[in-house]
C-alpha cells in the first residue's frame, strides 16, 4: 500500500499520535514516581529510580520487536504486500509473549546478578527489587506490546499505537493510587497496578490490530501457512535485523544504565534528583521519538519500493520537524522543570540537587534529536548492521569521555562531569550514525544491496 508524497502536514499528523503512544511505558514509570514520591518518601523514591534503571534493561533491550517489526512492516507496505505485512506482526508479537515469560521465570537469579553490577545501599536495593519483582508479572504483554507498536508505525498507523497506550494509562493511573495509598502496598502496589495495565494495554493492541487488519481488506490466508510464517528469506533477515538491533541495543542500554550507575555511586540524594531529571528527558525523548518512527515508516516504504526522491523528502521533513521540536522541548524543560521537580518531590536536598543539574537535563534534546532522528532512518532502511556498528563505537567514546571528564574536573564536579559525558554520549551517537549515511542513500540503487541491508 504505497502512500502519497509526503507533506509536512502528513509528518505531524503521522508523529503526534507516537509522541503520545510511545509515552505509554514511561508515562507508566511517571505515575509510579509521582505516586512513590508523595506517599513513601526518599528512600523508596531512590529505590524506584534503581528498580527503573534495571528494568530499563530489559524494556530497552528487547526494543528490537519494536524496531524490526516496524522497519520489515513498512517495506513490505511499500511493496504491496499485504500477506507479508500481516505475516509480520504475526510473528513478532509471540516472539514478544515467549521472551517476556522467560524473563519473568528467571527473575530471581537474573535480580541477583543486576544487583552485582548496579550497587547501591541494602535499603534501596530491597526497595527496587520490590518495585521490579511486580512489575515483571506484566513484562509478556509488555514485549508484545512493544511488537504491536513497531506493527502499527510501520504501517503508518500511529493513531491505533495511541488508542492502545490510552487504555494502559487509564488502567494505571487508575489501580496505582489505588493499591498504594488505598491499600497500602507500597511498591510492590505500584508495580503490580503497572503489571496489569500492561495485559490491559496488550489486548486492547490485539483488538485494534485485527480493526486495523479488516480495514485495510480482511485477513490473508496466506499470512498463517507455513510457507510464509517460515519463509527463509524472511525469517533470515528477522534474525539478522533482531539480532543487530538487540547488539546495538544492550550497547545503547549499557550507556544509560553507566549514567544510571554513575549516578548511584553520588548517593541517594543525586539519585533520587537525578530520577526526577530522567522523567523530563524521557519525556522529551518521546517528542524526538515521533518523528523518528514517522521516519521509519515514511523511509521504510520508499526504500522497499526503491523512491529515492521519495527518500530524501522523508528524511528532510522528518528532520526539520524533529530539531524545531528540540529547541522547543528545551525550552520547555528549563521553563517548566522547576514546577514538576517540586511537584514530584518533597525533600529539600533532592529539589536542590535536581534543580543544579536542570540545564544539562534542557540540553539533552537539543543536543540529542540528530540521534534519535537517524535511528529511525537507519531502521526504516534496515540498516541494522550499521546502526550495530555505531552503536558499539558510541558507548565506548562515552565510556572513555565520561572517566577522562572524571580525571580532569575532580572529585567536587564529579556531578557535572556525569552530565557532560553524558551529552557528549548523545553526539557520539549521532557521529557514528552519520558515518555510515551515504552508503544507506548507495543501496536505494540497487535493488541487491537493499536486500542486503
Amino acid at each position: 500500500m504505497v502512500s502519497a508524497r509526503l507533506t509536512p502536514r502528513a509528518v505531524f499528523m503521522q508523529s503526534w499520535p507516537i509522541m503520545l503512544a510511545n509515552a505509554a511505558g514511561p508515562v507508566v514509570g511517571f505515575v509510579d514516581t509521582l505516586i512513590i514520591g508523595r506517599y513513601a518518601g526518599t528512600a523508596a523514591l531512590a529505590g524506584i529510580g534503581l528498580g527503573a534503571v534495571i528494568y530499563g534493561i530489559v524494556y530497552w533491550g528487547f526494543g528490537f520487536l519494536r524496531m524490526s517489526t516496524a522497519g520489515l512492516a513498512a517495506q513490505s507496505d511499500g511493496q504491496g504486500d499485504e500477506r507479508a505485512v500481516q505475516a509480520h506482526a504475526i510473528r513478532a508479537v509471540p516472539i514478544g509473549l515467549l521472551i517476556g515469560t522467560l524473563v519473568l521465570i528467571f527473575h530471581v537469579p537474573l535480580l541477583a546478578g543486576a544487583f552485582k553490577i548496579y550497587t547501591a545501599q541494602s535499603g534501596i536495593e530491597q526497595s527496587a527489587g520490590t518495585y521490579i519483582s511486580a512489575r515483571l508479572w506484566g513484562l509478556p504483554a509488555t514485549l508484545g506490546t512493544i511488537a504491536l507498536m513497531g506493527w502499527f508505525v510501520g504501517i503508518s498507523r500511529s493513531q491505533r499505537a495511541l488508542q492502545l497506550s490510552i487504555v494502559l494509562n487509564i488502567v494505571n493511573i487508575i489501580l496505582s493510587p489505588i493499591f498504594v495509598v488505598g491499600l497500602g502496598w507500597g511498591l510492590w502496589g505500584v508495580g503490580l497496578g503497572s503489571a496489569i495495565a500492561e495485559w490491559c494495554g496488550l489486548f486492547a493492541g490485539l483488538y485494534f490490530a485485527a480493526r486495523e487488519i479488516k480495514s485495510r481488506g480482511g485477513f490473508r490466508a496466506g499470512a498463517l501457512t507455513k510457507s510464509v510464517l517460515l519463509n527463509p528469506y524472511d525469517l533470515r533477515r528477522l534474525g539478522v535485523s533482531n539480532g543487530n538491533i538487540f547488539i546495538r541495543t544492550l550497547a545503547l542500554t549499557f550507556g544509560f544504565n553507566f549514567f544510571g550507575n554513575a549516578a548511584a555511586s553520588e548517593g541517594e540524594v543525586f539519585l533520587a534528583g537525578n530520577h526526577i531529571l530522567l522523567q523530563f528527558i524521557t519525556l522529551s525523548a518521546l517528542v524526538l521519538d515521533g518523528f523518528a518512527h514517522t521516519a521509519e515508516a515514511a523511509v521504510g516504504k520508499a526504500f522497499g519500493s526503491g523512491r529515492r526522491e521519495a527518500f530524501d523528502r522523508a528524511v528532510k521533513l522528518t528532520s526539520y520537524f524533529s530539531a524545531g521540536f528540540a529547541v522547543l522541548g528545551g525550552a520547555i524543560v528549563i521553563i517548566g522543570g522547576p514546577f514538576l521537580i517540586a511537584a514530584l518531590s518533597r525533600d529539600p536536598a533532592v529539589i536542590n540537587s535536581a534543580m543544579t543539574f536542570l540545564p544539562y537535563c534542557a540540553l539533552a534534546p537539543i543536543v540529542g534529536f540528530a540521534a534519535y532522528q537517524l535511528d529511525g532512518i537507519f531502521i526504516g532502511a534496515t540498516a541494522t548492521k550499521q546502526m550495530r556498528n555505531a552503536g558499539i563505537a558510541a558507548v565506548i567514546i562515552y565510556v572513555g569521555l565520561h572517566y577522562l571528564l572524571q580525571y580532569g574536573l575532580g572529585q567536587t564536579l564529579s556531578g557535572h562531569a556525569i552530565w557532560l559525558a553524558f551529552l557528549g554520549y548523545y553526539i557520539a551517537r549521532a557521529v557514528t550514525l552519520m558515518a555510515y549515511y551515504p552508503g544507506v542513500k548507495t543501496a536505494m540503487s540497487s535493488p541487491q544491496l537493499r536486500s542486503r541491508s
